[in-house]
């Protein structure tokens, strides 16, 4: 990748996390349906893909610019703070939903609104299940980890 892609990335990268610090914000204030925005910019930062010719090609931005990047697992699933690989990360279970956090993501994402709308409900998440909530979970690890790497960069 030239240090061009690179920065520009890195600028769609910074826009997505000021986003999701935004929507916690309002969150915070009690407009809960900002959670959709939220998983939206998760799936561009973490597991945002294309298919190509029969292939899933991963488009992920933080993958894209930070392909060792480590994530701490969930407490729930890792009470000793391991650090997982995005992949890995992804692939833990969101506790409770029997799911695991892409699928969650993509969940949102794609049928409860974020994106799309899918109104035959087919999703994978428990009726109930506290979406707004764990969305804004996984923003404030993604939003530590990676506003921490935007920085290091910047100096």
């Amino acid at each position: 990748m030239t240090g061009r892609e690179q920065r520009r990335l890195a600028g769609y990268a910074r826009d997505a996390i000021q986003i999701l610090e935004h929507s916690r914000a309002l969150y915070a204030q009690g407009q809960v349906y900002f959670y959709r925005v939220a998983a939206v910019q998760l799936r561009l930062l973490l597991c945002d893909t294309v298919r190509r010719h029969g292939k899933m090609i991963p488009l992920a931005l933080a993958v894209r610019l930070w392909p060792g990047l480590r994530l701490p697992g969930l407490a729930e699933n890792y009470p000793d703070q391991n650090r997982l690989s995005v992949e890995e990360w992804l692939a833990q279970p969101v506790p409770v939903s029997g799911v695991t956090v892409q699928q969650f993501i993509r969940c949102v994402c794609d049928q409860d609104g974020g994106a799309h709308v899918d109104v035959r409900k087919s999703g994978h998440l428990p009726e109930g299940f506290p979406s707004a909530e764990w969305i804004f979970h996984l923003s404030g690890i993604v939003v530590i980890e990676l506003g921490l790497r935007l920085v290091e960069e910047d100096c």
